[in-house]
């Protein structure tokens, strides 16, 4: 009968512990700062290689969709909003959003006020976050070498990135920009959006000449010091999100995901919400 209390007590002192060390583990998940990306296209057009055409978004239409899209944003309840504008230029941001802050100007038709300065003042935010790190990526080399050596895979993948342009032009037409974002920030898409350098520029090279591995490298280190700029202002108890071009998202996510220091939080969950 001892034996047996003993066998008794023992086996609910190593419950106990088993449970409390679950729940701490568990806290220490939970305390983890978070994270989430928004990948959007350039609100006011863009010089990229691959661009989204759509109207005016100034409309009253537009502008109500843009509100009700800050308004999903906010159930994140992030507490910083970072950027993809230059690091080295913040404090002209800086500058920008105080005068917005104040009510001394209105929001220009760019995703970076629209969605950042908007969310960030109605959170009451006294600042945005710059996280954009500019490196040249090497187009003219990449162009000269496919026409010179790989023609018929250059025009492909040109045709390609028109009509997936055209497809998301399309889209964005017939559907309000929170489908268009909901769809943008799909798995499905990321997974497009890498495959488009992985699978498509990469291959541009022969035995003396790696442009495609270059132009690739450059684009995913350009994102790892983007990420890098966004560490810098992580503290513990933080809810990060990120507002990017939909291709940054695609890549900085996966490194996000991947970290053992940062909670990842798909955004597109509010967004549907």
């Amino acid at each position: 009968m001892k034996s047996f209390l003993t066998f008794i007590i023992c086996f609910l002192l190593l419950t106990g512990c088993n449970r409390t060390k679950e729940k701490e583990e568990k806290q220490k998940v939970n305390d983890k700062p978070k994270i989430s990306i928004l990948g959007v296209f350039h609100f006011a057009g863009t010089s990229d290689f691959s661009s989204v055409q759509f109207e005016s978004l100034e409309s009253e239409k537009r502008q109500i969709e843009i509100k009700d899209i800050v308004k999903k944003l906010k159930e994140f309840r992030p507490t910083k909003i970072m950027l993809e504008y230059p690091s080295v230029d913040s404090k002209y941001l800086d500058s920008l959003y105080n005068e917005t802050l104040n009510d001394n100007r209105d929001f220009t038709i760019n995703e970076i006020e629209q969605l950042g300065f908007r969310l960030a003042k109605e959170l009451n935010h006294n600042r945005v976050y710059s996280i954009d790190y500019k490196l040249d990526l090497p187009f003219d080399e990449l162009i000269e070498f496919a026409e010179n050596n790989d023609k018929r895979r250059y025009e492909n993948m040109i045709a390609s990135i028109k009509a997936q342009d055209k497809k998301e032009s399309d889209f964005l037409a017939k559907n309000s920009m929170l489908d268009y974002l909901i769809y943008r920030n799909s798995d499905k898409e990321d997974i497009r959006n890498k495959d488009q350098y992985l699978n498509q520029t990469a291959k541009f090279v022969n035995d003396s000449n790696y442009i495609g591995a270059k132009f690739v490298s450059k684009w995913w280190e350009r994102n790892i010091y983007m990420m890098t700029n966004i560490d810098r202002w992580i503290t513990p108890d933080d809810r990060v999100l990120v507002i990017v071009g939909a291709a940054h998202r695609a890549v900085i996510k996966d490194f996000y995901e991947d970290r053992t220091d940062i909670e990842y939080v798909e955004i597109t969950n509010y967004l549907k919400k």
